[in-house]
């Protein structure tokens, strides 16, 4: 893949010399035709793709259009023959929407699978489930709801956008006859449900209004010591990603993209950190970041 020069530099490091604008052009004509990356396959929670290690960081990529970057990764992906790609988060923009893992489906595989477990852990019939959802945004929520209402006889949707459900409500009561009842915040009476999704962290105002003996799934993986410390005296029983796993996987997408780049940059470093038994399993290397939850 590189060429030595008569000085021991690679060629890409002599690439990288050149400067102007016919030094661009052979830089991005070399990347383009001899780009040295590695690929393997990779599993999100079912969801298969292809993990690809590029040879350039995101200062690299600066001089170049999103035209041109977008070009690479699809070649990356002709010649490698693959049909899901894994990049680092600054690359999303340049993937078609069609070729990235959708991270909703893994919300999905999060909550149906917890759900699952809890079913059976608490003995439970899906059928008697009433379940309660506190939205994150319209999209994610509605998209979930529609995965997860089957078989249920009534669900809840804790939002701030009661508006943005309205329309669901009814296609859900006309079409599968599951009532959807939605609550708008701040919310004042208690909710009937005996367990309840939190998405994105967004029920910590909520918990003075599930009833005791609730099932509480925090499905972002965030303020664990929070749910604990708020249960005091109420009666509930709550499940963070971090406890729960299920066939060696390891619930909570931030620490699953952390496994998936051997590295964590972009959460806290002390909670990836205080997960040691993770951390030994998956080789995981942690960088401090400003990011602390």
């Amino acid at each position: 893949m590189a060429f030595l020069n008569p000085y021991g530099d690679s060629g890409l490091a002599l690439l990288r010399r050149f400067s102007g604008k016919w030094g661009r052009r052979l830089w991005y004509r070399w990347l383009r035709w001899r780009l040295p990356v590695a690929c393997g396959p990779v599993d999100c929670l079912g969801s298969c793709g292809t993990e690809a290690v590029l040879p350039f960081s995101c200062e690299d990529l600066s001089a170049y259009t999103k035209e041109e970057i977008r070009d690479m990764l699809h070649r990356i992906m002709m010649e490698k023959g693959a049909q899901n790609i894994v990049v680092e988060r600054y690359l999303e923009p340049y993937l078609e929407k069609s070729l990235q893992i959708d991270g909703r489906m893994m919300l999905l595989l999060m909550a149906d699978d917890i759900l699952r477990q809890v079913c059976r852990k608490h003995q439970i019939a899906r059928r008697e489930l009433n379940l309660v959802i506190v939205a994150s945004g319209p999209s994610e929520t509605t998209w979930l709801i529609r995965k997860l209402g089957n078989g249920l006889n009534r669900l809840a949707v804790v939002t701030r956008e009661p508006e943005a459900y309205q329309e669901l409500a009814r296609e859900f009561f006309e079409e599968e006859g599951l009532l959807v009842r939605v609550c708008a915040r701040p919310l004042t009476q208690e909710l009937y449900g005996n367990v309840v999704i939190e998405l994105g962290g967004q029920g910590k105002e909520d918990w003075l209004f599930y009833r005791p003996g609730t099932i509480v799934l925090n499905l972002s993986g965030n303020g664990f010591r929070t749910v604990q410390a708020r249960t005091c005296g109420r009666n509930l029983t709550c499940y963070n990603c971090f406890l729960i796993r299920a066939g060696g996987q390891v619930w909570d997408r931030r620490i699953l993209q952390a496994v998936i780049f051997k590295t964590s940059t972009w959460m806290g470093g002390g909670q990836l950190q205080n997960s040691g038994k993770i951390k030994e399993k998956y080789g995981l290397e942690v960088e401090k970041t400003g990011l602390e939850t």
